[in-house]
């Protein structure tokens, strides 16, 4: 399966080097589905929600909005990833999965940290009869757009991703994926 990621791009980085696709910023604590005992890797299911996720609460989407002044040379981009095809991913659209674990869906889209970190570390520990993890992570509605999905894995501490990346897309206000997500945002495009 394909899915979308921005992140801050740097051509001459390698791959899990700060700057390349495959790097991710620890100590995490900032996400909303982040925790301890694992890695959590953020997408979309398609382009424009991961723009939309990583740009919609900005009022007006110029073409500074990816740059990255704290990596000299740095600019967000949008990497094109593709996940295992039969990676467990537990879908919280699905009434049956939030009942199963007593959550209401305000409780998944909520930006309350503590409660959805809470909900993803129980949901990363449930193991089946053979005691292995039941779920690589998660996916549920985007807060910028329901009709957008977003996607949580899970690597667990020391374990490798099971992403790759194919391809990195260099960001400009008139990327397609840009257009897109603005148009559904309602965002103004500045050059």
């Amino acid at each position: 399966m394909l899915v979308y990621r921005v992140f801050p791009y740097l051509p001459t980085a390698k791959p899990d080097e700060s700057g390349g696709p495959m790097y991710l910023h620890r100590p995490q604590g900032r996400g909303r589905l982040d925790n301890a005992e694992y890695d959590t890797w953020y997408f979309g299911i398609t382009p424009e929600t991961a723009i939309g996720e990583a740009f919609g609460d900005l009022a007006v989407w110029r073409d500074e909005m990816f740059e990255f002044p704290s990596l000299p040379g740095a600019r967000r981009a949008l990497g094109v990833f593709e996940i295992p095809d039969d990676a467990a991913v537990l879908d919280l659209d699905d009434a049956r999965s939030l009942l199963d674990r007593g959550l209401r869906p305000t409780q998944v889209v909520a930006r309350n940290r503590p409660t959805t970190q809470a909900w993803a570390l129980r949901i990363f520990g449930e193991t089946g009869p053979d005691g292995r993890r039941l779920w690589a992570g998660v996916r549920w509605w985007s807060f910028q757009r329901p009709h957008w999905t977003v996607i949580a894995l899970w690597v667990p501490a020391a374990a490798a991703p099971t992403h790759t990346c194919l391809r990195v897309d260099t960001l400009t206000i008139d990327h397609p994926a840009v257009v897109d997500a603005a148009r559904s945002l309602g965002k103004r495009r500045l050059p």
